[in-house]
């Protein structure tokens, strides 16, 4: 029952009135029922055992009239009901949006979490609704079963017992199968996904090229036949249940009404009942039978739906970016001091730690930069200190106080991120910029002069206002892989936080746009407190501290002089890529043809 009522109290909270107009239409849908049990058999009366055509007539003409007023008013009652529920379908829908967008990112990650968010996509609020349908629904049966069974008991009490036991059985044999078909269904998530993810590959450009040029389409063929078969060996499951549960059910159903006609039969020879009286209880006995049944399915429908109601009361209870009463801003006149104390994480399900005993001291105006050898934890340490992620010992500080504590929104104000694996969105160039309807103009064209991309739009046919990529808008363009990079550092400088965060921001830029970038960091970060994590030792030049991660420990920190000096992991790193940038090919093509040489700026080897 606590399930029902949080979706009572649910729907409560999107439409107050729709839960007593479907009150009242069960209401004037119970009035009816009792109109045509009892109706009918003063009709026959005054037709055949005490003929009266005239009295006949005027219930025939009011009992029509009274049908169609009660019709009337349950289909004007019906639509209100269905307007009010779009309408709480789309409440439900954006708020599913805002709670799958605030949970913390780790558990988005999680695939029990994925395969929970695709069980719901199978029970929308219309489900919801449904069910509750089906509950109010039943409150009225159990008034009708009550007026039905003191008609019956009139007649032969054993018509009662004997519908009541072929229904209960039919209950519990459907009650079970009910339970295995959620169980099947369950089983059938992980495959869903699997099969969307698959299909999703033949049709997402991104993947396009891969697909092509690697011939994979026999490989991905492979792959989703597996997946389908898993599929189809689940849904075989389902079907078996529903099949063993229809033909009991069927069969009880055949056996219910030779025993109820044999029973009417031998009390018609017994007492000689006339046809008014035979169609009151043979009307009594059929609306007792749909009654229970529709009972009982509807009581089986509600526990099915009570399942996937605690599905979704599982998802609304994950952990949210805000915790529960977090009501503390930050303070935008402070300056900011950000603190890792004994900082420890594992991803969930895992046992070893991505991150182990981290102790960082981020002070205002710092220029830290983070290196660091694939899987080290740089960016983990990242999505950390943005509480993308909550640290699984220990505990992150800002201004000396927990990071937790404070609004996520206010938090996320302090920071400009360009990710790693930054993403841009099939709007138009403005748009991705400014990520809002409300953009200044002068401030997003001086993000796009500071990230070199001024020149790039001002040659597109709408200039900022041209979209990106063809999913959204025919006319969407495509950008190279640097421009798009050089889009996302735009994004990132319009936001014009006090803490800007660069994870490999210049991974797809050629070397001279690289060092464009690097000339003009000290610009870029001017006044604020700036972390930039990279592969590319030479970015670390322009660092006033860096931090060497291994295997998720701190195992260096210093200034670059004096980590060459220490001739540990970081100066080995250097040097290898320092020996990488050969020169000599570049010095040779110089004098082959002048016009054609390519200079690798000394800051980028090393050198």
């Amino acid at each position: 029952m606590g399930k029902l009522f949080y979706i009572i109290k649910k729907a409560y909270g999107y439409r107050p009135g729709w839960i007593y107009l479907v009150l009242l239409s069960e209401f004037i849908s119970f009035v009816t029922i009792f109109v045509n049990l009892y109706v009918p058999q003063y009709i026959f009366r005054y037709l055949f055992d005490e003929p009266s055509y005239q009295y006949a007539f005027r219930i025939i003409v009011i009992y029509g009239t009274v049908l169609l007023g009660l019709n009337l008013i349950t289909n004007r009652i019906g639509f209100v009901i269905a307007e009010m529920e779009e309408a709480m379908c789309n409440s439900y829908s954006v708020e599913l949006c805002e709670v799958k967008s605030s949970l913390l990112l780790m558990n988005l990650e999680d695939s029990k979490v994925m395969d929970l968010i695709n069980e719901l996509k199978e029970y929308d609020m219309h489900s919801f609704l449904g069910a509750l349908h089906t509950f109010l629904h039943g409150i009225a049966q159990l008034a009708t079963i009550v007026g039905v069974v003191a008609i019956m008991s009139r007649l032969n009490f054993l018509i009662v017992v004997l519908l009541t036991v072929i229904l209960a059985a039919n209950y519990l044999v459907a009650k079970k199968m009910e339970r295995e078909g959620y169980k099947y269904m369950t089983d059938v998530q992980p495959c869903e996904r699997k099969e969307n993810y698959v299909l999703n590959i033949m049709g997402d450009f991104s993947f396009g090229k891969e697909v092509r040029v690697y011939g994979m389409i026999p490989f991905i063929h492979s792959k989703y036949l597996s997946v389908a078969g898993e599929m189809q060996r689940c849904y075989q499951n389902i079907f078996l249940s529903n099949l063993k549960a229809y033909l009991f059910e069927n069969t009880t159903t055949v056996i219910q009404k030779l025993g109820v006609y044999f029973l009417l039969a031998v009390e018609v020879a017994k007492r000689g009942l006339n046809i008014g009286d035979f169609t009151l209880y043979f009307n009594a006995v059929n609306q007792f039978s749909e009654s229970i049944h529709g009972l009982l399915k509807g009581y089986l429908s509600l526990s099915k739906m009570g399942l996937y109601i605690g599905d979704l009361q599982k998802l609304m209870s994950l952990p949210r970016m805000d915790p529960p009463n977090v009501k503390e801003s930050v303070e935008m006149g402070e300056e900011l001091c950000i603190e890792f104390v004994d900082v420890s994480f594992r991803y969930p399900g895992s046992d070893a730690y991505a991150l182990q005993h981290i102790n960082l001291k981020i002070i205002p105006g710092d220029r830290l930069a983070i290196v660091g050898t694939n899987g080290a934890g740089k960016t983990t340490l990242i999505k950390l200190m943005l509480r993308l992620y909550s640290p699984t010992e220990g505990k992150i500080l800002l201004n000396g106080r927990d990071i937790r504590q404070f609004r996520y929104e206010e938090y996320a104000k302090i920071f400009s991120v360009v990710f790693q694996d930054y993403k841009l969105f099939a709007f138009s160039i403005r748009e991705n910029i400014c990520l809002s309807e409300r953009c200044e103009e002068r401030k997003m064209k001086d993000a796009l002069d500071k990230s070199g991309l001024s020149e790039k739009i001002g040659r597109l046919p709408d200039k900022e206002g041209t979209l990106l990529f063809k999913a959204y808008d025919d006319s969407g363009v495509e950008l190279s892989g640097g421009e798009a990079q050089k889009l996302g550092i735009a994004r990132a400088l319009y936001k014009d936080a006090r803490v800007v965060i660069l994870d490999e921001p210049t991974a797809a830029l050629d070397p001279a746009a690289e060092y464009e970038i690097y000339q003009r960091f000290g610009t870029l970060v001017q006044g604020k407190t700036s972390i930039y994590i990279s592969h590319r030792l030479a970015s670390t030049r322009f660092a006033d501290h860096i931090l060497v991660l291994d295997h998720g420990v701190i195992v260096e920190q210093g200034k670059h002089i004096d980590l060459i000096r220490e001739n540990g992991l970081y100066a080995r790193m250097y040097q290898m890529q320092a020996e990488y940038y050969d020169t000599s090919l570049f010095h040779e093509q110089s004098e082959r043809n002048e016009k054609t040489r390519i200079e690798i700026p000394k800051e980028l080897y090393g050198e």
